[in-house]
């Protein structure tokens, strides 16, 4: 949807979070500090949710 950019910017920040959470309750000891799992976001080459506009199909 356009002009729905804050939203999914929102949407990928609790994403992100979720994934460290997650990866962190593997085992008593946590597996990631915040730096480590920065450097490897930046290595899986996770995509950032953005706004595509498509535009309506013309029918003519």
């Amino acid at each position: 949807m356009i002009g729905n950019s804050k939203k999914i910017g929102r949407f990928g920040y609790w994403a992100r979070w979720m994934v460290y959470k997650w990866l962190n309750r593997r085992s008593q000891r946590k597996s990631f500090t915040v730096a480590s799992f920065d450097a490897a976001w930046e290595r899986w080459k996770m995509p950032t949710p953005r706004v595509i506009e498509k535009p309506w199909p013309r029918t003519a």
